[in-house]
């Protein structure tokens, strides 16, 4: 019989293997805290990140919403965000469209262009045309940037509604290139037509130009009114145009003068003949506002290359033929080189006074003859006072009061044009400056223009005088900017540097590209009292000054307007939102003493 272990020893083992089950189990309980603690720390890291993404997200949408332009956040075109400028612009909800492609906007012929632009983004401003959701279309420029959104690679994509801009450009073309009137190419036009056709001439294609105006057409405005007078150009230009083939061009060059280049196949002798149609056909009464017209017709002829080498010789020919015509009454005039004379002289230079008129202007600014009138401007709507623009005349004991355009003339020809221009500029800075006036305006003459040192002329007087820069505001014209297009850039950033405001003036003239003047460093577009006069008589001219403000807008312009004559053409000013206006409404030119701000009728002044 075995012996039986004590019961101690028993009760020992069990208490061993108690203590071990409870350590094991404190150990399992211990590890089962730690993997909720873990747990739970993983859900508030989980949702805190979370909360995070959402706040970033909801402010990337705030801020994308914050842009005029749209801006799309995209994976390869695939849609992650469309900001509320794209949703406006493009008239749909964002949640319908996120996750498609965005080419589903594109139109048909652009949407190749605009997939391979959003998968591989190029460095250029891109342009392409996209379809609303309820009709039209919207025209857009775009420009790509790589960001990483919500932790992952994409591409952000801005876009820029340029719809407004392209027709308000289309528009300003149009009415830059053609008159206003007829509709005809206007003479800028023409001359850049006519020499892109002599630089292609065939020599076997004949070309013929004619140049027409009306035989006392002055009278007819004087009999029946300028209204009439503008009707019967109306009727003139359109009965001229039935008389043309499909390859000629008819254009109105100024005022009652226009010019038919020739250009369909047919005989040399063509333009004779069409020459003498012209006249014949004009010749038949028109019916103008219930009433009877007869004109007469002249016409000067000349032929490329048998009368000129270029352009402006063929031109040159053809308005020597007319006036050939106009002196003999004949009609029609065809060109013969011994019809040639000098070119016609300025309206100063052509009295037997001339040379003493040079020897006279020598001293005229001593003898106080040249003096210095000043037109006030003012702000639009509120028709506070702007600064002046600074004109000068003189007053000669014999010939009278002359213009700017007649004695620069004179001075130019004797050399005394940059001394007499840096006189008055200097003049009238010091005037300005003594007066505080906040804004002066000068003229440049083209003399001055070409004057390479006119920068550093300008920034001396501007010394001397203590006239502040940016109270400096030189005028060009668009025929300097084109005449001397390979310097003009140069010189005009040099004066913008100089801290000198540079305005464009008589815009829309023509003479010069569209497209050069945005890359001028313009402050101010000025349009002519010529156009200024057709406000509220022709709807032309109120479309164009639409244009011409909004494409001053774009390009961050002022926009004054000269010639102001009457209370309508102010009003009409004003509710286009132009921002300077100027005429003998406001203030005729004056000593500086008298030019002050004019009273106006009370419903002009609130």
């Amino acid at each position: 019989m075995h012996d039986l272990p004590p019961l101690s020893s028993f009760f020992s083992e069990a208490h061993t293997g108690l203590l071990a089950g409870i350590t094991l189990l404190a150990a399992l309980l211990l590890l089962a805290g730690v993997i909720v603690a873990m747990r739970a720390d993983t859900l508030f890291i989980r949702r805190r990140l979370e909360g995070e993404a959402a706040t970033r997200r909801l402010w990337a949408h705030g801020l994308a919403d914050a842009s005029f332009d749209g801006l799309l956040i995209h994976r390869q075109g695939v849609i992650l965000l469309m900001n509320r400028a794209l949703v406006r612009m493009l008239g749909v909800r964002e949640r319908e469209f996120l996750g498609q492609n965005f080419c589903t906007v594109a139109r048909e012929d652009n949407v190749a262009a605009l997939r391979a632009e959003l998968e591989a983004p190029g460095p250029e401003l891109a342009r392409f045309r996209l379809l609303r959701a309820t009709r039209g279309e919207v025209t857009v420029e775009t420009s790509s940037q790589a960001i990483e959104f919500e932790g992952q690679p994409a591409t952000a994509t801005a876009l820029r509604d340029i719809t407004q801009r392209l027709a308000d450009t289309l528009l300003i073309d149009r009415l830059t290139h053609h008159d206003a009137l007829t509709g005809l190419p206007n003479r800028g036009h023409f001359e850049t037509i006519l020499e892109h056709t002599l630089v292609a001439h065939d020599p076997n294609q004949p070309v013929s130009l004619l140049v027409t105006d009306i035989q006392g057409f002055k009278a007819v405005n004087a009999q029946f009114g300028r209204k009439t007078g503008d009707a019967l150009l109306q009727q003139l230009s359109q009965r001229m145009t039935g008389l043309l083939l499909r390859d000629d061009v008819l254009a109105r060059l100024s005022g009652d003068k226009f010019a038919l280049l020739l250009r369909a196949e047919g005989p040399p002798s063509r333009g004779v003949s069409l020459g003498g149609q012209v006249i014949a056909s004009c010749a038949e009464p028109f019916i103008v506002d219930g009433r009877l017209v007869t004109i007469k017709l002249n016409a000067g002829l000349a032929l490329f290359p048998e009368h000129a080498a270029d352009m402006e010789g063929l031109l040159r020919a053809a308005e020597v033929a007319l006036a050939r015509a106009q002196a003999d009454a004949a009609g029609l005039h065809l060109f013969r080189h011994e019809d040639a004379a000098p070119a016609r002289p300025a309206l100063a230079t052509r009295s037997p006074e001339a040379p003493n008129l040079r020897d006279d202007l020598r001293s005229a600014l001593a003898r106080g003859e040249i003096r210095l009138l000043y037109q006030p401007a003012f702000n639009l709507p509120d028709l506070s006072l702007h600064g002046f623009e600074a004109s000068a005349r003189w007053q000669h004991p014999v010939q009278g009061l002359l213009r700017p355009e007649q004695f620069m003339a004179i001075a130019e020809s004797a050399g005394l044009a940059q001394e007499l221009g840096s006189q008055l500029i200097e003049r009238a800075c010091a005037e300005a400056a003594a007066a505080g006036t906040p804004h002066l305006a000068i003229n440049l003459s083209p003399a001055q223009f070409r004057d390479i040192n006119l920068p550093a002329r300008l920034a001396a007087i501007l010394r001397k005088t203590g006239l502040a820069p940016g109270a400096l505001e030189v005028e060009v014209t668009e025929a300097m900017l084109a005449e001397h297009a390979d310097y003009a850039a140069g010189l005009l950033h040099a004066l913008r540097n100089s801290g000198v405001l540079i305005a464009l003036d008589d815009f829309g003239a023509g003479a010069a590209p569209l497209g050069a003047l945005c890359h001028l460093p313009l402050a101010r577009l000025k349009i002519g009292q010529r156009f200024t006069h057709k406000l509220g008589q022709d709807r032309n001219a109120e479309a164009m000054l639409g244009a011409t403000l909004s494409l001053a807008g774009n390009l961050r312009l002022q926009v004054t307007a000269l010639g102001v004559e009457n209370e309508t053409q102010l009003e009409l000013l004003r509710a286009h939102g132009c921002h300077v206006a100027q005429g003998p409404l406001l203030g005729e030119p004056a000593s500086r003493a008298v030019a002050r701000p004019v009273t106006l009728p009370a419903a002009l002044s609130g």
